[in-house]
């Protein structure tokens, strides 16, 4: 590819990337100037940058890359095999609560729908394969905040704005923490006529090797179909099958 279609900065953060990535015990900002012969300046702006969106951590004076390496790493694997192995499942949860089913995994700071089932019902709420959705009021998001992620819900959405969707929609940072918490104590998640006003979603969390959350398995119904008597019932049907998806997908 011609130069002058390179982005010279980007060049020079993967330039960076790599060096760190070489140090496993961490590398200092004087030896990454020295090594790369880039101005002081540049190198410091993009170890900011890079280190104010969780790419790599600084303890003390050394630079080492961070976990979002492994974790998206790790989620890019599982996506190659998740979505096949995760459609017989959607279509058994379908068949069992007659509402739409979905996948869906993390992609960078939201949730993205990796497979759907749709209802056999004449008005059913179904999500676009693709969609990329806020994770603060949809269920999968929730569930991937509180199983996927491995840091306070007010650091990795810090800066991000929490939408209101509806009445219903938690925009505040602490009560989202909170219903996170809520999500891990009882092994599901909802949302309750949150991102629209007339839908009810639930979701559990999809779990691989090493007890790692690779995804969501959940259900989207009209809140006439879906009335909060029947959320424990389709609770013990969502999870049932997404554990049956995890033990297929190397979890516990």
């Amino acid at each position: 590819m011609e130069d002058r279609y390179q982005i010279p900065v980007l060049g020079k953060t993967f330039a960076i990337i790599e060096l760190i990535s070489q140090n496993t015990e961490g590398i200092s900002f004087s030896q990454i100037v020295s090594t790369l012969q880039e101005p002081k300046t540049t190198v410091f702006r993009i170890l900011q940058t890079l280190e104010k969106n969780h790419w790599i951590e600084k303890k003390g004076d050394l630079y080492s890359l961070s976990y979002m390496f492994i974790h998206y790493g790790l989620t890019t694997l599982a996506k190659r095999d998740i979505r096949t192995r995760a459609l017989p499942y959607l279509e058994k949860m379908t068949a069992a609560v007659k509402e739409s089913s979905h996948l869906a995994v993390l992609s960078g700071k939201m949730s993205m729908i990796l497979e759907v089932v749709e209802s056999p019902q004449h008005i059913k709420p179904v999500s676009r394969i693709g969609s990329l959705l806020p994770m603060h009021c949809t269920s999968h998001g929730k569930i991937l905040l509180a199983f996927g992620v491995d840091v306070p819900v007010k650091d990795f959405l810090a800066g991000e704005e929490l939408e209101r969707k509806t009445e219903h929609t938690i925009t505040d940072l602490d009560a989202l923490q909170k219903e996170i918490d809520r999500v891990r104590d009882q092994g599901y998640a909802m949302d309750d006529l949150e991102f629209f006003s007339d839908v009810r979603c639930l979701a559990a969390p999809v779990w691989g090797p090493d007890r790692r959350c690779i995804g969501a398995l959940g259900m989207t119904a009209t809140s006439f179909t879906f009335p909060t008597e029947k959320i424990g019932e389709y609770a013990d049907t969502v999870r049932s099958i997404a554990n049956s998806l995890s033990r297929e997908m190397g979890g516990i």
